[in-house]
C-alpha cells in the first residue's frame, strides 16, 4: 500500500514540476508576443501619422528613399559599408 502511495504522489511531483516548466515557457512566449505586439502598435501609430493627410507627401518621400532607394536627380547618396 506505501509503495502504490509513494508511487500516486510521485507521479503528481512530476506533474506539477512539469507544469511549472510549461508555464515559465509559456510566460516567455507570451513576453515576446507583448513586445512584438507592442513594436506594431508603435509602428501602426506612426502609419496613422503619416497617413494623415498634410503628410502623405513626406510618408510617401520617405518610403521612397528608406524602401526603394530613390533620390532627387541633384542629390548624391553615399552608403557606408562596415568593415
Amino acid at each position: 500500500m506505501r509503495l502504490i502511495l509513494f508511487a500516486f504522489f510521485a507521479v503528481i511531483i512530476a506533474n506539477l514540476v512539469s507544469m511549472q516548466f510549461e508555464i515559465a515557457k509559456k510566460k516567455s512566449e507570451l513576453n515576446e508576443i507583448n513586445n512584438s505586439l507592442e513594436a506594431v502598435l508603435v509602428s501602426n501609430e506612426q502609419l496613422k501619422r503619416y497617413y494623415a493627410e498634410e503628410n502623405r507627401k513626406e510618408y510617401i518621400e520617405q518610403i521612397a528613399r528608406d524602401q526603394l532607394d530613390y533620390s532627387y536627380s541633384d542629390e548624391t547618396v553615399y552608403y557606408f559599408v562596415p568593415k
